[in-house]
């Protein structure tokens, strides 16, 4: 691969369609997106941005990747609803437990 693009400064400029990724990012970060408010379309990311349609629609794709939207064909992206972070576990009472598997439960004892 090539060196990095840098601007005038001689700065690493990061690709396009990251800085579309980082902006809707920052707009969910923010509150200014909320799960199920519409992103912008790929035509508005296109003004916005001065980008080509490829690039706009490969940041919503990274981000339907990643699970931070979701897209509607013929309706367009939504930011998606959290993930749950881990499994939801049931903590059972160990005296029902044992109970329930026909056994005697003396409980704990208290010295």
């Amino acid at each position: 691969m090539g060196e990095p693009a840098v601007d005038a400064a001689g700065a690493e400029k990061q690709p396009r369609y990251v800085a579309i990724k980082d902006s809707i990012f920052e707009d969910i970060r923010e509150g200014r997106l909320k799960p199920g408010d519409q992103t912008p379309s790929e035509a508005e990311l296109v003004e916005t941005f001065k980008v080509s349609r490829m690039t706009a629609n490969r940041a919503l794709r990274e981000l339907q990747s990643a699970g931070v939207v979701v897209r509607r064909a013929g309706r367009g992206s939504f930011v998606a609803e959290p993930r749950p972070i881990g499994q939801l576990i049931e903590i059972r009472n160990i005296a029902e437990e044992v109970r329930g598997r026909g056994h005697a439960y003396r409980g704990a004892r208290h010295l």
